[in-house]
């Protein structure tokens, strides 16, 4: 079987010890010409991170945004702070032209392995099934044909489905909450892996833009942290963003990936700056 899209674009090849190559490809990015996808930049350099660690999972892994990325070649200096029987640390720098755009701290284990008590005191999203909501990607590439504008070359990358009122905000008719969520999986149909769960935590429209409030503008990244719990099992798998307190423009968005079993994936926060 041949690479799927994601592990074509979040390839690296060694350069020497601790030392790694690879390349952002733009079909990743949000506004074409852009930067790329903040989650994408931190799946690629997991899996650099992951190379010379016995443990192939990322259990939880946080990436301090400290410079825009651009498509085009990236160098990665991966440390090896410990390795351990169940888990091993790991610290990367993402540069490009010699400037550091990414510092990641992980610890990686194999979630395949794990065989602990389990206790959830939360359910997955009450969406309504896939069938019943909007092709969000087929939607978006249409209303940006019709308007004459390029679409954001991400959303090829997945085949999205949201429920109606989600995609309010894109509409004049917003949530009035911080809230945005559906159901999405690769547009290949290749199965979901922890890595490429990364991406899913942060491959949404903003969940402020559902607060309907005008103030609040383009939202980048500055910190981003995901624990996945579980491999996801095949299909699609339901998201849920929120956001609950904006301050002086910095905020929070909280996630939640859940799998077509009914299992929590994954969690994440990141910290995030809305501009005007």
């Amino acid at each position: 079987m041949g690479q799927t899209r994601f592990e074509q674009d979040t390839a690296v090849v060694v350069v020497d010890e601790g030392r790694y190559r690879g390349r952002i490809d733009d079909g990743w990015a949000v506004i074409p010409g852009g930067a790329p996808n903040g989650g994408y930049v931190l799946a690629l350099t997991a899996r650099a991170m992951r190379e010379p660690v016995p443990h192939p999972d990322p259990v939880t892994i946080t990436g301090h945004f400290l410079a825009p990325t651009v498509p085009g070649e990236v160098d990665l200096e991966v440390e090896v702070i410990r390795r351990g029987r169940r888990h091993s640390t790991v610290q990367a720098r993402l540069r490009q032209d010699g400037r550091e755009t990414l510092r990641a701290l992980a610890t990686f284990g194999d979630l395949a392995a794990a065989d602990g008590p389990s206790r959830v005191d939360r359910s997955a999203p009450a969406y309504p099934p896939v069938g019943d909501c909007v092709d969000a990607t087929g939607a978006a590439l249409a209303q940006a044909a019709a308007g004459g504008f390029p679409a954001p070359p991400i959303l090829e990358r997945f085949d999205h489905r949201m429920p109606p009122e989600m995609l309010g905000w894109s509409q004049g008719r917003p949530l009035g909450r911080g809230e945005m969520g559906g159901h999405l999986r690769w547009a290949d149909d290749a199965d979901l892996d922890p890595l490429g769960v990364l991406v899913v935590t942060d491959c949404y429209p903003p969940a402020v833009f559902n607060t309907g409030d005008s103030r609040l503008g383009w939202v980048p990244t500055i910190e981003l942290t995901v624990q996945v719990r579980k491999r996801p099992a095949p299909g699609y798998v339901t998201s849920r963003l929120t956001t609950q307190a904006i301050t002086n423009g910095y905020l929070e968005e909280d996630g939640e990936v859940w799998d077509a079993e009914g299992d929590l994936v994954a969690l994440s926060r990141q910290l995030a700056l809305s501009s005007r």
